[in-house]
């Protein structure tokens, strides 16, 4: 006889992701502290979260991070044996692991000494790249001319031998011979196995063409002097520009991780067969720059290579595009550009000179494995304000984006005061900003550098993000580091930030099995609730009577599983004697920073009688106390005998979530066949993946199972008493629906005196005077009140600032 389960192909998927995200995954918040420093002065801002930290890596004084993929390994720039007053610059390498620094690009025995610069890691961090003045292959390198050269060096934990570097930029001639003339503002750009490595250099293959550069791609695989070893990317012209445009060539490589796809920034009309130049906005000023991605494998010279850098209207952008960066597989695309046509948007006004966006473009909307050309629909603006409609553009510049392998998640600096409630205080280079990471899919975008205490945006002077394939670990520059890290240095340093996801686990009781026979299977879902990407590959059970179907149970693949997502796990329950069985089911990543997640699968031996349908159900996401609709399921008497319910009971993870409210079943006979129907409410306690077990008994001790889950979140309001108060007078402000006994801070969303923090009472309440600093700003003011949990509320009130004091005069009340 089978189990009561069934067959339920596609029905066991124990707690579907909720489409509908809380307030406080949408601000990209997790938790929050609250700190009152003496003067009762409270700056607060969307917090790391409750599981993120923040490391500085590398030498004390570093720049220009690049990570591996897995996020182990970080290369930086800095200066030789950390000296401050040393004249050159050096490549340093870390393992997070060990926490070991190396300095990788140290000066040849006999050589003169140089900068080594840009130092990129292979994805599978076998690899480093560098653009270097040194003479590392002194056999094929003369040291001579502008001295910079792209070499590669194969690590020692991949079975690399120390110090052995290969000469990467060789000359055109077949010699083997170094270049010396690499740029040395371009980073190269490295496939993931390290063995594809494109690198910008002048255009020396033109005749008298000055300032005109040009893109190589070098495939290591491939003998030094073997013509075929590095080669032109496709789209850059043959021939000198002769336009009445000045042009400056191809530049700023990016390659996808399998090599197949090249992205670069070029003002040539690189997609044309036979490529000439481009032209400009005005005759005898500069052509403009277009992004483009090259396809190796395509052989249609008219069809290689694809122009990304494409208005909604068709064209390509009028001022240009710039930054290309590649997903793992090519298939997305993000760039800046300060084009207002290229997404339907409201853009602050700018009639010329407008702040550069973050756009990404998916290459495969359809997802049919075709990279077809620019769509509308394919192209968005990642330097947005969330949830938006219409799409509402940064006020100020973005620039500097990362991917995550899948191309979910981007990273950028901005300096856009508009994208978060609470603004960074500006500061640091030109470059510099604040640094955000987006969803793509989620629609969210939350920020990373928050200072130690968990409560205020750093100073936002970041630069150069990188990200890890999952984009667990983001690695950036910065002149904050004490205020991000515990005992930080002062002046420009490496600082990564690691964000595990938040991963949920339904438990699953598999109900009554005949002895010695198999049950139907069953599958429940690993659901990643973010913010970054879960790569599982390994699932296991402590007890062999639960047997999971590997090949079956996608959990299992190594695949990702991005923000949003999930992966099943597919198990049987076989008894070999009755009574009750339980074990513990861990699905879990491989590998370095790995991540599990587990939960509790239960069965009993005996005679099957009951079964529910449907099995599982997801009622929604719902406010913290708020019910939902009532939710019903049959169950049905699927043995040949007659019987009856004796109870129906809630259990599991959270079963003060759930409650009966209607039940047809209880103490009713069941002839076989005979269906009763049971109703279930959810009323979330608390925020977050909430489930339970819904089990249904028979008078004789069988039962079956029915899953119930959802998503519960706050929503909170805040009111002020007076839409204007004056500045140094008091402010009655309240709120309703924050968590319950939390510290809540009450502050202005840009750097201001005035704040303090409260805790709301048991219902989730307050209500307070605040008292306005005198020195306030006037003006229309939003004011925010966020709790520590990252729930987060917000108002206007107008500010009438106080007259400035007139200076008194001798004989005029100043008792003279």
């Amino acid at each position: 006889m089978r189990s009561n389960v069934g067959d339920r192909s596609g029905r066991r998927r124990l707690g579907a992701a909720s489409g509908v995200l809380c307030a406080a995954l949408l601000l990209g918040t997790s938790d929050l502290g609250v700190s009152a420093r003496s003067n009762g002065f409270v700056e607060q801002a969307q917090p790391l979260g409750a599981s993120s930290v923040a490391d500085s890596v590398g030498p004390a004084l570093g720049a220009d991070a690049s990570l591996s993929g897995d996020g182990r390994f970080v290369a930086s720039q800095g200066l030789p044996g950390g000296d401050a007053d040393a004249r050159t610059s050096t490549i340093y390498l870390t393992d997070r692991d060990s926490d070991v620094t190396t300095e990788v690009t140290t000066v040849p025995e006999g050589q003169r000494p140089g900068n080594s610069l840009h130092p990129v890691l292979s994805g599978d961090g076998c690899s480093i790249v560098v653009v270097t003045e040194l003479a590392l292959d002194v056999f094929r390198d003369d040291d001579t001319g502008d001295r910079w050269d792209v070499y590669r060096l194969r690590l020692p934990h991949c079975g690399g031998t120390p110090g052995a570097w290969e000469l990467v930029s060789t000359r055109s001639d077949g010699s083997g011979l170094a270049r010396d003339d690499v740029s040395s503002i371009d980073a190269p750009a490295v496939s993931r196995s390290g063995t594809l490595i494109a690198y910008t250099h002048p255009a020396t293959q033109l005749i008298e063409a000055p300032g005109v550069s040009a893109v190589s791609l070098v495939n290591l695989e491939v003998p030094v002097t073997d013509p075929a070893r590095s080669v032109p990317v496709a789209g850059m012209p043959i021939s000198t520009p002769d336009t009445q445009f000045v042009h400056v060539g191809l530049d700023q490589p990016a390659i996808s991780g399998d090599g197949r796809f090249v992205a670069y920034r070029s003002d040539a009309a690189s997609t044309d067969a036979v490529p000439g130049w481009g032209t400009g906005a005005v005759p005898g000023g500069p052509a403009t720059r277009q992004v483009f991605v090259w396809d190796r494998d395509e052989q249609d010279p008219f069809l290689a290579v694809r122009l990304v850098s494409v208005r909604v209207d068709g064209e390509p952008t009028a001022v240009g595009a710039s930054d290309p960066v590649l997903s793992r597989d090519g298939r997305v695309v993000a760039f800046t550009s300060a084009d207002v046509g290229l997404v339907p948007a409201v853009f602050p006004p700018c009639a010329s000179g407008c702040p550069t966006q973050v756009f990404r473009l998916d290459r495969d909307i359809d997802e049919n494995g075709i990279y077809d050309e620019v769509s509308r629909t394919a192209m968005s603006m990642i330097s947005s304000v969330p949830g938006s409609d219409p799409v509402v553009a940064g006020t100020a510049p973005s620039s500097q984006p990362a991917l995550s392998a899948e191309g979910q998640l981007v990273a950028f600096i901005t300096k856009a005061p508009n994208l978060q409630l609470v603004k960074a205080s500006g500061g640091g280079e030109p470059d510099d900003g604040d640094l955000l990471v987006a969803d793509a899919r989620l629609g969210t975008l939350r920020r990373l550098a928050m200072t130690t205490d968990g409560v205020r945006p750093a100073v936002a002077a970041h630069s150069h993000p990188q990200i890890s394939d999952t984009g667990r670990v983001t690695a950036f520059d910065t002149l904050a580091g004490p205020q991000l890290v515990d005992g930080g240095n002062p002046g420009r340093q490496i600082v990564t930030i690691s964000t595990p996801p938040t991963l949920s686990l339904a438990e699953a009781d598999l109900g009554s099995t005949l002895v010695g026979f198999t049950s139907d299977e069953w599958f429940v879902a690993v659901i990643n609730n973010g913010p970054t990407t879960f790569t599982p590959s390994v699932v296991t059970v402590t007890d062999r009577r639960f047997s999971i179907n590997q090949e079956a149970s996608t959990c299992a693949l190594g695949a990702p599983v991005a923000p949003g997502g999930d992966c099943t796990v597919r198990v049987t329950f076989t008894p070999n004697a009755p009574g009750p069985v339980s074990a513990t089911l861990t699905v879990a990543e491989a590998g370095f920073g790995a991540v599990s997640v587990s939960s509790t699968l239960r069965g009993t031996g005996g005679e099957p009688m009951l079964r529910t349908d449907p099995a599982g159900a997801d009622l929604g996401d719902m406010v913290v106390g708020q019910p939902s609709p009532e939710f019903l399921f049959d169950v049905e008497n699927i043995s040949l005998l007659p019987t009856s319910v004796s109870k129906v009971t809630v259990e599991g993870a959270h079963p003060e979530d759930f409650a009966i409210t209607s039940n047809s079943c209880e103490r009713k006979a069941l002839n076989p066949r005979a269906t009763c129907s049971v109703g279930v409410t959810f009323a979330p306690t608390a925020p977050g993946r909430r489930t339970a077990l819904v089990e249904v008994f028979t008078s004789t001790g069988q039962y079956t199972t029915m899953v119930a889950g959802g998503d519960g979140h706050f929503d909170p309001s805040f009111q002020v008493g007076e839409p204007e108060v004056e500045a140094g007078r008091d402010l009655a402000v309240g709120g309703h629906g924050f968590p319950p006994n939390t510290p809540v801070s009450i502050l202005f969303g840009e750097s201001s005196a005035t704040g303090l923090v409260t805790t709301s009472s048991p219902d989730g309440t307050f209500l307070l005077w605040l008292p306005i600093d005198p020195s306030e700003r006037g003006g229309l003011r939003t004011l925010l009140a966020q709790a520590a949990d990252g729930s987060v509320a917000s108002t206007t009130v107008l500010i009438i600032e106080q007259p400035a004091a007139t200076p008194g005069l001798p004989g005029f009340g100043m008792g003279f």
